[in-house]
């Protein structure tokens, strides 16, 4: 079973959902603990094994790492505005865990 770790900003935006919206996410996140890569989720960088995945309206980004079994919830956001700075998001992610 995979270990969660999240990123301050993807945290922040859970914590300012109503609770409706809380609950579906925090869901769909766990559900990544069983399987990292489920159905439906996208492939964005391979190089660096991140993955998006889809709940309702909402995105979370995250990337995998195998060799330690963790996944980091780096963002979450709605839809309309997930992407913006992506390519950003992607070269921020290192070999260390911030």
């Amino acid at each position: 079973m995979y270990k969660i770790k999240y990123k301050p900003k993807a945290q922040k935006f859970i914590e300012g959902q109503s609770k409706k919206i809380r609950r579906q996410l925090i869901k769909k996140i766990e559900d990544l603990q069983k399987d990292p890569r489920p159905p439906g989720s996208k492939l964005l960088d391979s190089e660096k094994d991140i993955y998006r995945v889809r709940t309702g309206n909402y995105r979370i980004i995250y990337q995998v790492r195998d060799k330690v079994l963790l996944v980091i919830i780096a963002k979450v956001g709605d839809r309309k505005d997930i992407y913006r700075n992506l390519d950003y998001l992607i070269e921020a992610f290192g070999t260390e865990i911030s």
